[in-house]
């Protein structure tokens, strides 16, 4: 793990329970890059991908995942709100909180782009047509009609999943996006109130 990390979650297969013996472990990791470091602008915030012993980790600095966040990102949304959480805090719990409190319709973009690559990639080209890909894209769908039709956010297993049920849940993606009563975009200013609370903590800790 890097220095002054936050909190991290399992994502991946395991946070929809369709994960098998031979499954890596996927972790999502916030970290805090230093205040001071911030303020002089030589924060190094990229995010870092490391493979390791099965274990794939995502380090993400917090300003990113707000930004992200902001923009709907899908996987940064199954990132910050994943049930297997690894390294708790109070302050991954005030974010989930954010999260679900102001999730809105711009999370569309994210999801109907992320099933429409991996649908044109590996079925439409006969890639892989295999049952348990039909599955992973399935997955993306339903989380994103979930959440467009006001359910709020589930991780749920799709089994037997088939080009047509995919071809169909696209449609219904796109019914629910259209039909939904969501915000177009989510409210900035907690995430905003959050990350600054979390900076000056951070800074404060170091005095």
């Amino acid at each position: 793990m890097t220095e002054n990390v936050l909190f991290s979650t399992i994502i991946g297969s395991h946070v929809w329970n369709m994960n098998t013996a031979m499954s890596d472990t996927d972790i999502f990791e916030a970290y805090v890059a230093s205040t001071e470091d911030i303020l002089r602008g030589t924060a190094n915030t990229k995010s870092k991908f490391i493979q390791q012993d099965g274990v794939d980790t995502a380090q993400h600095e917090i300003g990113k995942i707000v930004n992200q966040l902001l923009k709907g990102n899908l996987n940064f949304i199954v990132g910050v709100m994943s049930p297997i959480i690894e390294k708790n805090s109070m302050e991954l719990y005030q974010l989930r909180c954010i999260v679900e409190k102001t999730i809105s319709k711009n999370c569309y973009g994210s999801i109907h782009g992320m099933a429409q690559h991996h649908f044109k990639k590996y079925i439409v080209s006969g890639k892989d047509t295999s049952e348990r890909r039909c599955n992973k894209i399935l997955r993306v769908l339903k989380f994103g009609e979930r959440i467009l039709m006001g359910k709020g956010i589930n991780f749920e297993k799709v089994e037997r999943g088939t080009r047509g049920e995919i071809e169909k849940e696209m449609r219904v993606l796109n019914k629910a996006f259209f039909d939904s009563l969501l915000y177009d975009k989510p409210d900035e200013e907690p995430f905003r109130d959050w990350l600054y609370q979390v900076r000056l903590d951070e800074w404060k800790n170091k005095i």
